[in-house]
Formats: structure tokens, sequence, C-alpha cells
């Protein structure tokens, strides 16, 4: 859920009082005491306090953020002394323009035989970390932490970045009982404010105005002054199969719309239009200025394409020798790091230099091929209602071919044509046509991730299964196994490896087809032998019908889940067990046959026992046929789940015929 404020400043009059932060070191026996919120949290937030407002540094007379930081925080045991942990970070941009912390003070709070010891940071215990050239870490651990203690920290940051101004999070991964935050804003500054979250803020329309409070551009400056409050604020739980936490947790996020300067009449406006977006990016010499560079590949095309070949052959023929011409880095970026020149001559590049590179081979090739910027999962949804550059930080190429368009990233030499992993499959990107169009694009996909797995074997008189196994695998499936043999050094050192991760099963005459083939179906076959359980002074056998990928574990364990679930990709797991058993056994107790749906089949589980003769039969089938499951539809899938654990967990019964 998303709120959209601009901050037009007319508030009513206010008194000269500013935040209402609480007293340091003010801590009370009963402050020890848990709360109905502390119901299995590692810690909890007692009390949380931010201040942020704009002022000039009298040092270099730079327009700057001072940002005030006060927290409270019982620590409930040894998995909550992670809280004590503190990095903050201070951005830099050269020598001498940089953040600043200052004022830090940090205590732990001991209760013992009834009275409130005190143990403070030492200064010498801060360290100063030079994280990357634009970031440094100041990090520090608080003393004498024990399962019960109480920490209170407090800082200030001298910060650079008025466009973003300060982003406030009420929701973290512990519970909060209380946390406030106060932005204080000359009234001649403009931000666009979006609050993101399901929870409600106590006081939604508490703004005042400070009168005459800040001295700016030579006039004495009103001051918008508002103040966020969020109480029993619940913790935000990760789980799997979601996208970046920060597009659900609670929290303010601003930008920079305008600054108006009094003494000279004049508005600088930085929030844009995509039309400003569009040109901005065409006229960047990193990016749109890359797209011009056709004529680099003019003679590599003459002897890569033939005359006969059609558009889709051409476009493929491209992208194969950018995926092989260009290795990737492991940076991210949509704006083309050193210069597609550079990076086609080192072999090397970041994602702006390989997609921009390969956009501009299939326009030299006179393909329609256009830039689609995105956000990649981890980095969150891109703002919908107004063009922020900053939340895109990924590229790719759109190939239009007689109407049917295409996504392409050739970063990564495992995806097919047409593909894109899953750390691009975020909601939607935006496609840069012109200088003066562009429009969003849907970056969901319709391809179905798939796996059948197929023993055939045949039970002997040792209680052992000796067959053939092979494991098939497509689409996002066969990208994440080709991948994953590629952090060995040989095949065989993959093979053994799975084998060892099998108790129980041998693995011999491993092979393996498609492997280079990415556009073709990943075949693994092996020989198997199986030691099946064989109870002791008895003739019973139990054979356990999922020998391969029993699915033992539920992704979804929360209560209550407030963001939806995203798999990226349609999926369908498929299995298909063929035994002959000894004809003196039979089949005398086995797993229920059952079929399992969600409401429209959206997921469905199958599962089928059955004896032909002394042929065993056993045949199961996991599909989602949806990628994303909404709030509503959580508790199905958390109940589909558990029926099927429950239900893989029976084993089939050999016993000897009477």
């Amino acid at each position: 859920m998303r709120h959209f404020l601009t901050l037009f400043l007319i508030f009513c009059f206010c008194s000269n009082i500013l935040g209402q932060n609480f007293e340091f070191g003010r801590i009370s026996i009963s402050d020890f005491s848990t709360t109905p919120l502390d119901s299995n949290a590692n810690a909890i937030v007692l009390k949380e306090f931010g201040q942020s407002s704009v002022f000039v540094d009298d040092y270099d007379h730079r327009i700057k953020l001072m940002h005030e930081y006060h927290v409270l925080i019982r620590i409930n045991n040894k998995e909550g002394f992670k809280k004590a942990n503190f990095e903050i970070p201070a951005y830099k941009r050269g020598s001498y323009i940089r953040d600043h912390l200052d004022e830090l003070k940090a205590v732990t709070y001991n209760l013992e035989n009834g009275q409130i010891n005190r143990t403070e940071l030492e200064s010498k215990k801060v360290f100063k970390e030079n994280y990357s050239t634009y970031l440094d870490l100041n990090k520090f651990t608080l003393p004498n932490i024990k399962e019960g203690s109480i920490i209170e920290v407090s800082y200030r940051t001298l910060e650079q970045d008025l466009f973003n101004f300060k982003t406030w999070e009420f929701q973290d991964d512990i519970p909060k009982l209380h946390s406030q935050y106060i932005a204080i804003i000359p009234a001649s500054f403009t931000y666009n404010v979006v609050l993101r979250g399901p929870y409600k803020l106590d006081d939604p329309k508490k703004g005042e105005v400070l009168k005459e409070y800040l001295f700016l551009d030579g006039v004495r400056m009103d001051c918008s002054k508002l103040t966020y409050a969020m109480s029993n604020i619940p913790a935000f739980v990760e789980e799997d199969f979601m996208t970046s936490p920060k597009n659900f947790k609670s929290a303010i996020y601003y930008e920079l719309e305008s600054i108006f300067y009094p003494s000279i009449g004049v508005k600088k406006t930085f929030s844009k239009t995509w039309k400003d977006v569009d040109t901005e990016l065409m006229n960047e010499k990193t990016f749109g200025g890359q797209l011009k560079k056709t004529e680099l590949f003019k003679t590599t095309l003459s002897t890569l394409l033939s005359p006969n070949d059609t558009k889709l052959v051409k476009a493929n023929k491209i992208y194969d020798y950018i995926k092989k011409q260009i290795k990737w880095n492991n940076y991210v970026g949509k704006y083309s790091e050193n210069g597609i020149e550079k990076a086609l001559e080192k072999r090397t590049g970041n994602i702006g230099d390989i997609n921009l590179s390969l956009i501009t081979a299939l326009q030299a090739a006179d393909l329609d091929a256009y830039p689609i910027i995105l956000s990649t999962r981890r980095n969150g949804t891109p703002n919908s209602l107004f063009p922020v550059l900053s939340d895109f930080d990924y590229v790719i190429a759109c190939l239009d071919i007689d109407g049917i368009k295409y996504k392409l990233d050739a970063s990564n030499r495992y995806l097919p044509f047409g593909s894109l992993s899953l750390q691009c499959l975020n909601e939607r990107g935006r496609i840069i046509y012109s200088k003066k169009s562009s429009d969003w694009f849907p970056l969901a996909s319709e391809e179905i991730s798939e796996q059948y797995y197929t023993l055939t074997g045949v039970l002997n008189d040792q209680g052992q299964i000796k067959g053939t196994l092979t494991i098939s695998s497509q689409g996002n499936k066969a990208l994440l196994k080709r991948q994953h043999i590629a952090k060995f050094n040989s095949l065989e050192e993959y093979w053994e490896k799975l084998d060892e991760e099998m108790p129980n099963v041998s693995l011999t005459n491993a092979k393996i087809e498609n492997l280079d083939e990415v556009d073709q179906v990943l075949n693994e076959t092996f020989d198997i032998t199986l030691e099946v359980n064989k109870q002791q002074a008895s003739n019973i056998l139990s054979l356990a019908p999922n020998v391969i990928d029993r699915i033992s574990y539920n992704p979804f364990k929360i209560q209550d889940r407030t963001y939806p679930v995203d798999m990226g990709f349609k999926s369908k797991l498929q299995y298909n067990i063929q035994l002959e058993i000894p004809k003196q056994y039979e089949a005398s107790d086995k797993p229920q046959n059952v079929s399992l749906a969600l409401p429209e089949s959206a997921a469905r589980y199958k599962y089928l026992t059955q004896m032909n003769g002394n042929k065993l039969e056993v045949l199961g089938s996991l599909s989602f046929n949806k990628a994303i499951f909404t709030v509503d539809e959580y508790f199905s899938l958390k109940e589909l789940y558990s029926r099927i654990i429950q239900q893989q967990k029976l084993d089939i019964r050999l016993t000897t015929k009477k």
C-alpha cells in the first residue's frame, strides 16, 4: 500500500519546541519486563526517535541535512545479540564532500540483584571501515551484552544528500513499541513523499510551522515540522519467494521536487517527467551515447551474418556473439562502465557494457532494438508515480521482430535467447524508444520452469534397487542447474558431490546432454543403486516413494504474510518411478493416492501408487500455474505444502506373500 503526499507548506501555527526526543539514560526496572509484542522476538525496540532538518554548515557554507537518531532496544536472547552491532553509513564524494558522524553515545544496561548497572561504549571501540570509493562504515558493538540487556544508542550525522532527504523505516526484523520521526523542511523546499507498508500512522496529519526558523539564501525562512509516529509495530519477517523487503516494510521515502531561491526569485525543479528522463538518458554518453557506435560492429556483422538469414536468425547470432565476446565482471548498472568499445577490447564489462553492446549490434544489423531499464528484485520496485532514475539499476535489450518482443540479457552465458533470470523479473521496466518517447514494459515471464525425474529399476532379493535415473530440466531449473555445475572444476567433481549429498544412494556412469546448448532440455542420466530399508528379523521392506527430491521443508511458516508470494516463474515438478519387485513380495501398505488443488488450479499436487503384477508404479507432480499469489492465497499455499510434506513422509511397505 502506498500513499502519495506532496508537501505544500500550509500548516498551523506552532510552538518553538522541536522534537519529542526521550531523555538519554532514563531507564527504569519496568523496561526489563516483557510485553505482548515480545512473543517469540529475539529483541524489541522500546523507543525510537529520529529527526532530520536542513541547515547551512558554517564551515563550508553548504546546505546539508542533519539527522539525529536515538534508540532503546531490549535483547531477549542470544539470537538478539546481533542487534548490538551497529553500522552507520557515511557517504563520500571526493576528499572533502562527505558525511560526518558525531555526538555518539552508546550504553548497555543490565538488571542485576535489583540494580541497573550501566556499561558505556569506549570511543576507541568505534571503527571506520573504508567500504568502497563512495562509502565508509562506522562500526561498533555494544559492550557487556547478556540475555535481557537493554542497549541505548544516540548519534548525529551531517549528510550531503538533500535529494532523498532521509528514509525512515518504521518496520524492522524485530518489533517496535514506538517509533517517531520528525522532518523539518524549509518553506522553499518541496518534497514528494511516499508512505509504504501495511500499517497506519498514529496521527498522519500532525504538522506545524516554525516561524523564521532558518536563515537561507539571505532571508529568514519558515520551516514545516512534520511528525510521523507509529506504535506496536510487528516485526517484518522475510520468507522465500519475495522481492526486496523495502517494497513492503512500513517506511517513509522522500524525493526532492523543487527549491525556490527567494533572493533571485528562481525555482529549480529536480523532479522530472518521463520525457525529461528519456532525453537525459539518450544524451548521456554512457547510455544513449553508446547506442550511436554501430560502426564498431559493421566488420564483425559482415562475416557473422549471411544474406539469407532471417531476422530471428540474425538476432540469435548476434546474441550468442555478445555473450561470448564480453564476460560479465559481476557489476550491475544501467550505464556503460568503461564504454562498449573498451568492453569489446578487454572482453569484460558490467551489465551496461554488455547489453548496450547487444542493442547497438542489433541496431547495426538493421533490427529494431531498444533498451529497457529495470530495477532488480533485490533493489526494489521502481516508483510508478514519478520517475526516479536512481530506482533503476539494470538494463536489458528489447528486440521487436514483426510485433513479437523478445527480452534479452547477454550477461549470462547460460540464458537462452528470449529468457530473463529471476533477478530481472520485477513487475515492469521502462523501454526507452527515443529522446521523446518511453513506456512501461511488463517483465513477467510466461516461461514454465520444469524438472522431470524418471527412475526405472529392479528391486533385488538383497533389498537393493538397481536401475537408471534420468533428470530433465527446462527453463529456470535448467539455468540454475547449469550455473551450479559451472561452479565445479569438472563434471566428475560435480557428480562426486551429488553422490555425497544423497545418502543410501550410489550414482555411477553419469552422463549429461546439452550442457552448452542452453536452448535445449538439460538431461542427466545415472546408473543408480539404492539401499531399501529392511526391518531386522522380518520380511518387511520400507521404500520411500520419493527417493529423489523429497519435499520435507515448508517455505511458508509465518501466521500472516503481508506481501505476495512471488515465485518469478510458473513451475512443474514431476516424477515417474517404475520398479520391478521380486515375485514373493506384495505392497501391503502404501500412501493414499491424492489430488490436491488450489482454486482455479492455481497450484496442483497429484500422487498415485499402483501395482501391475510385480511392477510398482509411482507417479507424482507438483505444478504452480501462476507465478504470483496474493496475500489472501497465502494460507492455502501454506496448507498445500503442509499436506504434501505429511503425505511424502509415508513409505511403501513390501511384505512377503502368505
